[in-house]
């Protein structure tokens, strides 16, 4: 499910200033503080394998679990195969505080030589993860950390988390930024990452992973948003499985529907690796943020009464789900009235001569259909649709004019269509004046011609027998002779 407002234009007037510095912050350290991690973990990994750590490491794991009552977790470790086994051992090397805080009490080995052989190699181990710097700032599973907490909100896992998040970001920064300004915006995006950090590690208390990610901090900008617009009406864009608009409904109204979205998948999808209780603390904490300053008077009713709606021009849109529905009164009516105002409109002339067809409407179709054929076509798809309609107009019952066709053949060569030129070309009925139509198969040879084309000799054959009393005749047998 998605939903996102989208009440006012973004214009120099409405720039969200916090909102942009939080989104360049947010950039700036995924591409450049972060930007070596990943490889850097890579490696980190590897050595954990190819040193013999992981080896060493192994037996003091098991125990740990069984000591930690996690037998059931040994038992699944001993279910998978050999390279899953060491895979969740380096995963939990790295992750895992409780481990990693055994290893420090009570060094791995059954004697002092093991134990000294081990201490070098971890230490390395640790010097490497310690250089990562997604590892030194993101949110640890069961650890309360000040530091963590915040500085978890500004780190992204790949180019796509933090495409998705700073979409977000930008919508709601817009409207939220300006009905409470630059520095409680801040305030609500540092808190919410507080609250949905400690929402995280209270629901995952005594698991171990990590978390990072902005989507926390701007739940909180969303409870936030719900809080202060109320119950004005804001125009939003909602797309649920295939079904999607725009309406408008008061602000209030997306709080139970982004919490309850977020505690439902919570509930149903605890494997998904997506942080929902995060994402549900951050809008609680966001809510009651928002509730605060209104409250508190901190808000700005102005820019909260001025709200023209975006005007998004949806026509099309609907013009095509009821041609779907085979609608064909709604979907003519939307239909022309796109064509009165955009005449060039490719798409909508052809639309209007599929429903003309569709319709059996054959005293619409002829109309339709040459002006289709009379607009100029710009790529390969649209010449296709207008030879198409061109070879099967006859059957409908519908002559192509000569001069149709000669404009549409010396488009389509223009543009280096030259199959559907000849085609065209080759069309029974009436194809105009013969010095018109002589002039039309020069041309197509010649282009033949440029592209060193092996048609060219037969083109200009063709033009000497079918037009020999003209004068391109002429100039195709001194073509003929020099070849």
């Amino acid at each position: 499910m998605l939903i996102l407002p989208l009440h006012k234009p973004l214009t120099l007037a409405t720039w969200p200033w916090m909102t942009t510095l939080l989104l360049l912050a947010n950039v700036i350290v995924f591409f450049g503080a972060q930007s070596g991690d990943t490889r850097a973990m890579g490696q980190a990994q590897r050595y954990y394998l190819d040193s013999g750590l992981a080896e060493q490491e192994m037996p003091a794991y098991r125990q740990y679990l069984l000591d930690s009552g996690r037998g059931d977790e040994v038992q699944a470790l001993d279910d998978e195969d050999e390279d899953a086994q060491w895979g969740q051992l380096a995963t939990a090397a790295v992750n895992d505080l409780g481990f990693r805080a055994r290893l420090a009490q009570h060094a791995p080995g059954e004697d002092e030589d093991a134990q000294a052989r081990w201490r070098p190699l971890r230490a390395e181990f640790d010097r490497r993860l310690d250089a990562i710097f997604t590892l030194r700032h993101m949110q640890r599973g069961s650890e309360w950390s000040p530091h963590r907490m915040l500085t978890a909100a500004f780190l992204h896992a790949d180019p796509m988390h933090l495409i998705g998040n700073m979409l977000f970001l930008v919508a709601l920064g817009l409207l939220l930024e300006g009905a409470i300004g630059p520095g409680w915006l801040l305030g609500v995006y540092v808190v919410g990452a507080y609250g949905s950090a400690a929402a995280s590690v209270l629901w995952r208390w005594g698991e171990y992973g990590g978390g990072l990610g902005a989507s926390g901090a701007i739940a909180a900008m969303m409870g936030a948003f719900c809080a202060v617009w109320g119950r004005q009406p804001v125009r939003f864009f909602y797309w649920f499985w295939v079904v999607f608009n725009y309406v408008r409904a008061p602000a209030i109204l997306l709080f139970p529907l982004w919490l309850g979205w977020e505690v439902f998948n919570l509930l149903s999808q605890d494997d998904a690796r997506v942080a929902f209780e995060a994402h549900a603390g951050g809008l609680v904490t966001g809510a009651l943020m928002g509730a605060l300053l209104v409250w508190t008077k901190q808000t700005r009713p102005a820019f909260l009464l001025d709200t023209p709606a975006v005007v998004v021009d949806d026509r099309w849109a609907r013009a095509q789900r009821h041609l779907g529905r085979m609608e064909n009164t709604e979907a003519e009516s939307l239909l022309a009235e796109l064509a009165a105002e955009q005449p060039q409109s490719f798409d909508v002339a052809l639309a209007r001569c599929r429903l003309a067809r569709n319709a059996g409407q054959t005293q619409f179709l002829r109309e339709r259909a040459l002006t289709l054929l009379r607009l100029p076509a710009t790529n390969a798809a649209q010449v296709q649709a207008q030879w198409g309609l061109a070879q099967t107009l006859p059957g409908d019952g519908v002559a192509l004019p000569a001069d149709v066709r000669s404009v549409l053949a010396s488009q389509w060569i223009a543009l280096g269509h030259l199959q559907e030129a000849e085609r065209l070309l080759s069309l029974e009925g009436e194809g105009g004046p013969r010095d018109a139509q002589a002039q039309l198969w020069l041309k197509l040879a010649l282009a033949h011609g440029a592209r060193q084309s092996g048609d060219q000799q037969r083109l200009l054959a063709h033009l000497l027998q079918a037009f020999p009393d003209q004068p391109q005749a002429t100039k195709a047998r001194f073509l003929l002779d020099n070849l």
